[in-house]
């Protein structure tokens, strides 16, 4: 693993080089600006500019990035943000473009002389003007204003003055010997044109000399391209006439939408805002792609990407970097103003005009210019037009410009330009156009198949850089600016971080080439060790949890590095860490259990500096209960009615743990729902309740080898009283005439005395109390003879709601005490001589108790059986069952 400890080198953006640092100062809208620093990388939001325009302007800085004016295509001001003295439009000294402009201007340098820029400057074409040409027009504007505040009342068409930044103690000022020339871009001999003069389209780019320049613009169905070249600005261009026309009776409607030239200068894109037919009128706009050749500047083969059928209004347009997509802004309808797109086409594709993806929609920002930025990135225009004043904090930006559709990264916040907050300094519609060449890509010298302008190493590495190796070609390298000596070779071996740039001179023909990259050298962190990571599994318990979130694992890796320097991550395997491949996202469902997590800690600014550490991750089962019901117990303690019982809990660990394994689960019993979370104050397993009849126990079931995982439940105690019963005794005569002490006993006729005639009770009786225990061996006890004498029973009570027991003993006692037969007779004188009579039972008892002890209760049955047994007794008074003799027991 790579293990280092200090941040030397941080890099923003795509390396600059000197040519591309005139593209270092933006200023447009509403005192907005920014600027592009190449030498930290940067791009930030500038307030000190003075411009204040809705669409047009233009800037331009040295090959050393440093500011040397601006212009809104009226008024110059210099790089104190002072007006020029022979450029200030309210003074009459200024020039003939206009702010209302799509581009009311491009600067261009007088190719070898460094101190000389031409100000090409486009006007708006407006139809009020144009409807009292030649005079001026002193009118309202049907957009607003009047005559100098909106205009100056005449369409200027397009024009170019000479700016010298040896006048001016330096400072620079328009030559007044060669200011608002005029350049004709329309027929002289056609009235229409002659009154509208010029599209509001510039552009410029470096023609294929490498040296001199082509500045073009557009009207009606021509483009005119104009030379720049040591001699000056070649005041006869070369005219390409191709389609589509674009009305010139639609103007200025029609005159709207920007034209831009692909780096390399091989394309040509232009956004025609309508095509309307009726002056000031709307109409659906089109994007179309043209072939440019930079030797001729003649504009060919006409592509249409984005048709007027849409009814919609192009505006914006713009290359990448790379010459590889072409992208557009687009206003939603034919008035443009509302709602936008940004749209892609890949000009790679065989079929580009089918290649288009929307990147971007926006219900508030209107469509906005599009301007490549030298750090690569595409910026746009922001602001929605219904509130323009609290709008346009922001320019978007196209973070990835080559690649395809939504990948590109469109960013509404890209950068703020807005930096004091009170809304002063604002994006509107319009962004400064380039020289386009500025912005071609140069060649690789990294070749590392990662960037091909930022070189990214750590802390100990080493590199070379490679230009192309061109038989007989001169190269000068540069380090921060400072040329490296005795180098005139194609590769360059660097181990130092900083700005490195070659400059190749091919000594073929062939233009210059440049190549440069930035070089950062980044710390490498170290991934300090991280503790193993312990969840307990849901109900399921199969061992994959699917809610782990490591990312408060992150501190522990980085310990005392800070975050805001170093990533963590997190991988599945060491190879996916080490190609910073497959990366965790969370929530994470673990794959096995155990398994072992990998961490990498890496720079934020290089992720190739990193390091690796691991970590475990267990799942526990958490043990469930399996079954667990309310219980009640019956009274066995003390007083039967007093709530209170023995209870074995452990009787109920059985059915709380099912089938889990014993040796893996323990079970504990507690008094509160917080002891039983807290494993806390367990109950003894024979346990008396504490609180009568009812009590609520709280149950908890853990993993033994991982206390924090478990469940827990609760069940109701309830304590049932047990039910009354009597110990009694029975005594019954022996009256077999045998008396040897034993007899027949109906011992259920004494179930009510026992249970003292309580309800829902069952009876039984046992012969000894070991079967009334278990409930075995019942005897009948309405018929039992018994075998002893005395001899004892035992009563089992049973409370058939509850289910609880109580037991007495039955006392059985046979009385040897004789009695006396005696005999009753009557006569048969109802009438009816049948043998039947009705007889006074007690007339006897004298006779049968004779010399029998006080105190006895007689009774007459009318069998034996029923004598023996008590059952059935006869009342006082009797008649006959049996014809003229029966005999009666008593």
């Amino acid at each position: 693993m790579k293990k280092s400890c200090l941040l030397v080198f941080t890099v923003l953006f795509s390396a600059l080089t000197f040519a591309q640092s005139e593209a270092s100062y933006w200023y447009f809208g509403r005192n907005a600006g920014l600027r592009f620093d190449a030498t930290t990388g940067t791009v930030t939001g500038i307030t000190d500019g003075q411009i204040n325009t809705l669409e047009g302007c233009t800037s331009i800085s040295d090959e050393n990035g440093n500011l040397q004016f601006y212009t809104d295509g009226q008024t110059v001001w210099n790089r104190n943000h002072q007006i020029m003295p022979n450029g200030n439009y309210f003074s009459g000294t200024g020039l003939l473009g206009d702010p209302s402009s799509t581009s009311s201007g491009v600067i261009v340098p007088k190719p070898e002389n460094p101190t000389q820029y031409y100000i090409f400057t486009v006007d708006e074409p407006h139809h009020d003007n144009a409807s009292v040409y030649p005079n001026q027009f002193n009118g309202n504007y049907d957009s607003g204003g009047t005559v100098p505040g909106a205009d100056d009342g005449f369409n200027n068409g397009f024009n170019y003055s000479l700016v010298d930044m040896t006048l001016n103690g330096g400072l620079g000022d328009v030559v007044p010997t060669e200011k608002n020339i005029p350049l004709i871009t329309y027929d002289p001999n056609d009235d229409l044109e002659i009154r509208f003069k010029c599209a509001e389209k510039i552009t410029a780019v470096r023609a294929e000399d490498c040296s001199s320049f082509w500045v073009i613009t557009h009207f009606g169905d021509s483009f005119y391209s104009f030379r720049v070249d040591i001699n000056g600005v070649d005041t006869t261009p070369v005219v390409s006439t191709v389609g589509p026309y674009v009305p010139i009776e639609g103007y200025r409607r029609n005159a709207l939408g920007y034209i831009k030239t692909s780096p390399d200068a091989s394309k040509l894109l232009v956004a025609h805002f309508g095509f309307a037919t009726t002056t000031g009128g709307n109409a659906g706009g089109g994007v179309y792609l043209y072939d440019f050749d930079n030797e001729t500047g003649i504009v060919s083969n006409n592509v249409e990407l984005y048709s007027p059928q849409n009814n919609n209004s192009p505006y914006g347009v713009e290359f990448s970097a790379e010459n590889r997509k072409a992208y557009a802004t687009v206003g939603l309808g034919i008035q443009g103003n509302g709602p936008s797109q940004v749209l892609q086409w890949d000009l790679e594709s065989i079929d580009i005009p089918n290649s288009m993806e929307v990147i971007h929609s926006s219900n508030a920002f209107s469509a906005g210019a599009l301007q490549l930025g030298i750090d690569r990135r595409i910026y746009r225009a922001q602001v929605d037009l219904s509130n323009i004043n609290g709008t346009g904090r922001f320019l978007g930006v196209i973070n990835n410009p080559e690649l395809d559709g939504l990948a590109a990264n469109y960013n509404e916040q890209g950068v703020l330009v807005d930096i004091n907050g009170n809304n002063q300094n604002l994006s509107r519609i319009g962004l400064p156009p380039f020289i386009q060449s500025l912005f071609n890509s140069e060649i690789d010298i990294i070749r590392n198949g990662i960037s091909t302008t930022e070189l990214r190493l750590c802390t100990g590495d080493s590199y070379t850089l490679q230009a192309d190796d061109i038989p007989g070609a001169d190269y000068a390298w540069s380090f921060d600016g400072n040329p490296i000596a005795g180098n005139n070779q194609a590769q360059l071996f660097i181990d130092t971080p900083g700005f490195y740039e070659v400059y190749i001179e091919p000594n073929n023909g062939d233009c210059p080439i440049e190549g440069s990259a930035v070089v950062g050298v980044f710390d490498i962190p170290v991934a300090n060790p991280v503790s193993d990571v312990v969840v307990c599994d849901d109900f399921g318990n199969d061992g994959i949890f699917e809610n782990f979130d490591f990312t408060n694992k992150n501190g522990e890796a980085l310990s005392t590095q800070s975050a805001s320097q170093y990533n963590v991550r997190y991988f599945e395997s060491m190879d996916d860490a080490n190609t910073l491949e497959n990366e965790i996202t969370f929530p994470y469902t673990n794959i096995s259990n155990p398994q072992t997590i990998y961490v990498r800690v890496d720079n934020i600014n290089n992720t190739n500096c990193f390091d690796v550490t691991s970590f475990q991750l267990e799942v526990f089962n958490t043990p469930q209960i399996v079954q667990l019901n309310n219980i009640e117990f019956c009274d066995n303690e003390g007083d039967p009615t007093d709530g209170f019982a023995s209870i074995e809990l452990g009787d109920l660990i059985p059915n709380i743990r099912g089938a889990q394994p014993e040796t893996g689960t323990s079970i504990t019993f507690h008094p509160t729902q917080q002891d039983a979370d807290d494993n806390t104050s367990p109950l003894p397993l024979s346990y008396i309740n504490s609180i009568a009849v009812n009590e609520t126990i709280f149950v908890r079931i853990e993993n033994t080898n991982n206390t924090d995982c478990y469940s827990t439940g609760s069940f109701q105690l309830t304590i049932n009283d047990a039910p009354v019963a009597n110990d009694i005794t029975i005594v019954q005569c022996d009256e077999d005439g045998i008396p040897e002490g034993f007899t027949t006993f109906n011992i259920g006729l004494f179930s009510d005395e026992i249970v003292n005639n309580e309800q829902d009770r069952n009876v039984t009786y046992h012969l000894s109390f070991e079967d009334a225990e278990n409930n075995i061996n019942l005897i009948n006890s309405n018929t039992f003879d018994n075998f002893f004498n005395p001899q004892i029973v035992y009563a089992r009570v049973t409370n058939t709601l509850t289910g609880c027991v109580s037991f007495s003993e039955v006392s059985l006692e046979v009385s040897t005490t004789s009695s006396n037969n005696a005999s009753l007779a009557v006569c048969d004188d109802d009438g009816n001589e049948d043998g039947f009579a009705t007889f006074n039972l007690n007339d006897s008892n004298a006779i049968v108790l004779a010399g029998a002890p006080a105190g006895l209760d007689l009774k007459y049955y009318e069998t034996y059986e029923d004598a023996l047994v008590e059952s059935n007794p006869l009342g006082n008074t009797f008649t006959n069952t049996i014809p003229y003799n029966q005999t009666i027991y008593a």
